[in-house]
């Protein structure tokens, strides 16, 4: 019996010397997490511990790396095994779920998340990342009462709190900005400072028409340096909504001297705001911009096309008359030499035909064109 035991004894103390001769060098790896070298901290690693692994410990590492490293897909390996040594494991499921996600697998990201929540049905990381899963896969619905949940149990979450007020104003309704108001109102209690709680605050402000508190909210978030196009714009349209149209002409200055532009309804404030301040000249300008900006550069293209539809439905005189609407916008030459093959063949006035044959060689049309120049060059000749 004696002898069994030393038998016993030795061979432990053999395993426990292998084990200490094959346990990781820490300053080492140290090393590699310091320096980002992960591919060579997991290559290490696996010189060690040779496959299969069953350390729960030895797993955590090597997924590690090989996620730190980039390598999504070596990392779901290891991931996948600690899984089917504990599928209950928090830690497990959450970087499973983040690595599957990671690779674009979006339905078994949600399943692994899922999983999660029903472990614990309070875990807010996991409702969160269920909303953007949600919102990738197009189920918006899913994706707003996810998030809802995780703002109920994290209400003063600056992060949480500005994402749902983004869904919220997403509905565009009143109970969406109201809803949006409020969500923000109770974030901004712990965080009043918070730039992107301030900036969601000041839009749902807009949309509701309380534009005092717009100037209040983008005043505040100037002050802390914040001075993008979007809160220059929110900010001056408020100074001009509550009638202080010396400061949104200032604003809207600003933000055209550090800016390339600003929108369409925006130029038309600041025309109004000229007005008001007797500035007229300025006033046209700005009213020639939004003229400008109305007009799409490809509305003379759009008639064109709608002129074919016409053309191929049997419908001349609407095909002529959108024609002749796309010269308002822009000079086509094809236009012309369409409308005169209309006039000419279909609506047989060739009077129109000889004068819309004429103004498209004005146009001076390119190489490109040759085959529709002779065609027109014989066809004047013809009708004259």
């Amino acid at each position: 019996m004696n002898y069994i035991v030393l038998i016993s004894f030795f061979c432990s103390c053999i395993l426990s010397v292998f084990a200490q001769d094959h346990a990781p060098d820490n300053g080492r790896l140290l090393e590699f997490y310091q320096a980002q070298k992960y591919e060579e901290a997991a290559t290490y690693l696996q010189g060690l511990y040779p496959d299969p692994i069953t350390d729960p410990s030895v797993l955590n590492r090597l997924a590690y790396c090989y996620r730190m490293s980039g390598n999504h897909q070596q990392a779901e390996r290891y991931y996948l095994q600690l899984y089917a040594l504990d599928s209950l494991n928090i830690a497990t499921l959450s970087n499973l779920a983040a690595v599957r996600a990671q690779r674009g697998l979006l339905r078994s990201a949600a399943d692994y998340y899922r999983k999660l929540t029903a472990i614990d049905s309070n875990y807010v990381q996991a409702l969160t990342a269920l909303s953007t899963l949600m919102s990738r896969m197009g189920k918006a619905d899913s994706a707003f009462l996810y998030l809802k949940r995780a703002n109920q149990l994290q209400p003063t979450n600056g992060d949480i709190a500005f994402d749902f007020a983004q869904l919220c104003m997403g509905l565009r309704n009143d109970v969406g900005y109201l809803s949006a108001d409020s969500i923000l109102q109770i974030a901004l209690h712990t965080d009043p400072e918070n730039g992107l709680l301030l900036l969601a605050k000041a839009q749902a402000a807009d949309k509701l028409g309380n534009y005092k508190e717009v100037v209040q909210r983008c005043e505040k978030l100037s002050k802390q340096g914040e001075e993008t196009l979007q809160v220059l714009i929110l900010l001056a349209k408020g100074y001009f909504l509550t009638d202080d149209f010396a400061r949104c002409k200032n604003t809207y200055e600003k933000a055209l001297d550090q800016y390339s532009g600003i929108p369409e309804l925006d130029y038309y404030y600041l025309a109004m705001a000229y007005k008001a301040l007797k500035e007229y000249q300025a006033g046209l300008e700005c009213m020639d911009k939004v003229l400008e900006l109305a007009i799409s550069p490809n509305t003379a293209l759009y008639y064109g096309r709608k002129a074919d539809l016409h053309d191929l439905a049997n419908q001349p005189s609407a095909a002529a008359a959108a024609y002749l609407r796309s010269f308002q916008f822009e000079k086509i030459p094809l236009h012309y030499y369409s409308l005169a093959v209309l006039y000419d063949k279909k609506l047989n006035n060739p009077n129109n035909a000889l004068r819309y044959y004429q103004i498209y060689l004005q146009q001076k049309p390119g190489a490109t064109e040759k085959i529709y120049v002779d065609y027109v060059e014989q066809r004047i000749k013809a009708l004259q």
